[in-house]
């Protein structure tokens, strides 16, 4: 089960960022650099909302404390992108790594390189940003660029959220959950959803 946030108030600041289970070495010696790729990048999103009072306050409060141990939903911000509605999203063809293959776009669909999308696959969302521009052919189907590579091999008919992607996970692994009190009596609350999956 995930919990959903309230949806009023928006956040007034998001910084997208990526967990990465890799790494660089840097000989000491001067040698070549060597980047080592390793499964499981993710994407999480730090999220600061306004100031909240009253009900939504509590409601807030009562549900990123279920998020310490039960995933939140979230939703990414696209910012002035609008990404259209295609009619029926899909993945078309068994994918992993670092391309898809989707159905359902729509003839002539467009999408652009830095475009958030979410796939839900056996009942959980995996956040991935379009890695370059492209349009779906006339039966609507395109192969997709993304970025970070597939943790799992996502299925046919898979569900693929365009039009309002969404970030899945745990709110603030690892880290002090807290909120602050004000004397206007509101509540603020900033926090961390990072993708488990």
């Amino acid at each position: 089960m995930t919990i959903t946030l309230p949806t009023n108030p928006a956040p007034r600041e998001a910084t997208p960022f990526r967990v990465d289970f890799g790494g660089v070495l840097t000989p000491f010696l001067g040698g070549p650099v060597t980047s080592i790729g390793r499964l499981g990048t993710r994407l999480a999103l730090r999220v600061l909302y306004p100031p909240i009072r009253g009900t939504i306050a509590r409601q807030f409060q009562a549900r990123l404390l279920r998020g310490l141990q039960e995933r939140v939903l979230l939703p990414w911000p696209l910012l002035d992108l609008d990404p259209g509605s295609p009619p029926n999203p899909q993945i078309e063809a068994l994918s992993s790594g670092t391309a898809i293959s989707l159905k359902g776009l729509g003839a002539g669909y467009i999408y652009l390189e830095g475009q958030p999308i979410s796939i839900v696959h056996a009942g959980r969302r995996y956040m991935h940003i379009i890695t370059g521009n492209g349009s779906a052919d006339g039966s609507g189907e395109a192969a997709i660029g993304i970025y970070p590579p597939s943790r799992v091999t996502y299925s046919v008919n898979d569900t693929v959220e365009i039009e309002a992607p969404k970030i899945e996970g745990l709110v603030n692994p690892g880290e002090e959950h807290s909120w602050g009190y004000a004397l206007e009596h509101t509540m603020e609350f900033a926090f961390t959803v990072v993708e488990t999956a």
